[in-house]
């Protein structure tokens, strides 16, 4: 009979396509759950974040199509912005992977400077795996110290940090929609 793994392992590859911590955090947690497939795990969500990570750098390449775009471009706060994001890619990349919301405007920014493309993959890879690495760790971490209730311990965070970002979202709407006469 087939391993019906290959089917769990497409779907934490495509994880971050849709949502990248979530798809890091849980995989890291079902690597920490059955440590049997850590080292595939690990693989396949580090691919799966490179590749939904790299097809960003072209939103922003597509936009020097229009040549809005491209005046833009050449304003001198753009330019120096850009003067200052290839200087130091690396540490551009690995701020951003690491602060929330900062990864997209960041990754379409470097294809908007026209950033050396292998250059920007191969820093992605290398600010994805340190992510990983500490993502696992804790997880890892985490499950030697609560043991079996890991699961249930990730679940409860989880839900209770979505829990606060509707709450949030819901108290900012109520009080906008209180200021609109």
């Amino acid at each position: 009979m087939m391993d019906p793994s290959w089917i769990l392992y497409i779907g934490i590859f495509f994880g971050p396509f849709v949502q990248e911590d979530a798809a890091v955090i849980a995989a890291a947690t079902l690597s920490a759950a059955d440590p049997n497939h850590f080292p595939i795990i690990f693989f396949v969500i580090l691919a799966g974040l490179f590749a939904s990570d790299i097809w960003k750098y072209w939103i922003g390449y597509a936009a020097h199509t229009s040549s809005r775009a491209r005046r833009y471009a050449e304003r001198e706060h753009v330019t120096e912005f850009r003067d200052k994001v290839k200087r130091n890619l690396y540490m551009t990349l690995l701020t951003a992977r690491f602060v929330p919301l900062a990864r997209v405007p960041v990754y379409v920014a470097c294809g908007y400077f026209m950033v050396s493309y292998p250059k920007f993959c191969l820093f992605i890879f290398f600010t994805a795996l340190p992510y990983c690495v500490v993502i696992f760790a804790l997880c890892h971490g985490l499950s030697e110290i609560f043991g079996g209730r890991i699961e249930m311990i990730m679940a409860t965070i989880g839900i209770t940090v979505a829990a606060i970002a509707i709450l949030s979202f819901a108290v900012r709407r109520a009080r906008r929609l209180k200021k609109t006469p």
